[in-house]
């Protein structure tokens, strides 16, 4: 039957489009944040230098009469030496995009801001990361030799290199570029990709673009992030992000060596760590804050703060299940859950009034006490796009294409690595949500 349809009437009907971009990634960084609220220092030179006492004169003890003294002893010291670690992030635009996306006609948003602006909160998201790190820039490892040189799907696990055989991509995102090295030699790379997918469960990435063709991926190989455009690979970020959590309260399980000072040789500079805990127990918790209070010089009872990852916060919420009140045999509140449950700041769940903070970088199986104010941000450039010959976008020479780069130069560091303490080997199952 004829007449006017849908399909007849298509081309004159309009699109309607929304106000705005709608934002679908999470911008919540937790933990850089509490380094905010701590200590910053900015500084220029070289490096931070400065000396710590590290060992009590020995040279003491009782005598009988007419018996000789001690043998005279000495105070010991060691030095801090703290480097700048550098990271930048990088946008190229072309003139075209630029000029046709300038007003709202023409576009929901101004490329060049929205590629700015995005890069400041993406490398923040990066940052964020390397908050919780040792220092490696290790995202994840290779699971399994993969001996078909030309296949480029590869088993992953061990996110920041730290053992856990799930969700292995949960730093790997379509688009990063990275490179694989090997287990054993930090020089020689096994292979450079960008990443093209990552599976649903988080073990297995898939790749393109392969430099170093014809080679296989060793077990454990490390994966890393990988910013050299030539066919080297050989620029990648293996031991020059910043340092995090992984390095700063560690008893040299992941930094043997923290900011010029070795742990073997001077064990003061180490953090109580309790490992295989298995089951989490209050009681496992209060030996790391018995341990602090020990060891260190803070009062964390007053100042300390834990963060986690949320899996391992709702290990902790399982302990408190038995500690609900009842009244006449009947609860005081039936609804399910805890209040605060959902709260990321001050006013959350807690331990001894000391609230407990989760961040979705956080390793998991591992709770880390921090004692606030021990922890300094050592900053040399803070954050800016680089304009030292008084331009932030400079052509790229022969093309109608402007290229721009912001950095940030600094180093977190605790003076104080026994105030805070870390448990290990907590038994939590994440949820396997990817990290974008």
């Amino acid at each position: 039957m004829p007449g006017m349809d849908l399909s007849s009437f298509d081309k004159v009907l309009k699109d309607v489009y929304g106000p705005a971009i709608q934002e679908q990634l999470s911008l919540m960084n937790v933990f850089s944040d509490f380094v905010e609220e701590n200590e910053t220092a900015t500084w220029t030179g070289r490096q931070v230098r400065y000396p710590i006492h590290v060992g009590r004169n020995q040279g003491v003890g009782a005598a009988p009469e007419n018996e000789a003294l001690p043998v005279a002893g000495k105070q010991s010291y060691a030095e801090v030496i703290i480097p700048a670690k550098y990271n930048y992030g990088r946008v190229r635009l072309t003139a075209q995009v630029i000029k046709q996306s300038l007003t709202d006609r023409g576009a929901f948003e101004r490329a060049m801001e929205s590629e700015m602006t995005g890069l400041v909160r993406d490398l923040a998201n990066d940052m964020e990361r390397q908050r919780f790190s040792s220092g490696s820039g290790v995202l994840a490892l290779v699971n399994g030799a993969v001996t078909d040189t030309t296949s480029y799907t590869i088993g992953v696990d061990s996110p920041y290199g730290v053992s856990a055989v799930v969700n292995g991509c949960r730093f790997l995102n379509p688009g990063m570029t990275v490179a694989v090295l090997d287990p054993t030699t930090d020089a020689t790379v096994e292979g450079t990709f960008t990443v093209s997918s990552v599976n649903a469960a988080g073990t297995v990435v898939t790749m393109v673009g392969q430099i170093g063709a014809g080679r296989a991926l060793s077990n454990n190989a490390r994966i890393v992030r990988w910013n050299s455009t030539d066919a080297s690979g050989l620029t990648n970020n293996l031991g020059h992000e910043s340092m995090g959590l992984l390095g700063l309260i560690d008893d040299g399980t992941y930094v043997g060596t923290l900011h010029g000072v070795n742990r073997t040789v001077y064990p003061i500079f180490k953090s109580p760590v309790i490992g295989s805990i298995g089951t989490l127990e209050l009681d496992e918790i209060q030996q790391g804050v018995d341990a602090v209070d020990e060891l260190g010089k803070g009062d964390f009872g007053a100042n300390g703060v834990f963060f986690c990852h949320h899996s391992v916060r709702r290990a902790y919420l399982s302990l408190l299940t038995a500690d609900r009140q009842y009244t006449s045999g009947m609860p005081v509140k039936m609804d399910g859950g805890v209040a605060h449950a959902g709260i990321r700041r001050a006013g959350e769940i807690t331990y001894g009034d000391r609230p407990w903070r989760i961040a979705k970088h956080a390793p998991y199986n591992m709770l880390f006490g921090v004692l606030k104010g021990s922890l300094t941000r050592y900053i040399l450039v803070k954050g800016e796009w680089a304009d030292d010959d008084g331009t932030v976008l400079r052509n790229v020479f022969g093309y109608d294409v402007w290229d721009g780069f912001y950095r940030l130069w600094d180093e977190l560091h605790t003076d104080r690595p026994n105030d805070g303490f870390r448990l290990d080997g907590i038994t939590a199952v994440p949820t396997i949500n990817h990290i974008y």
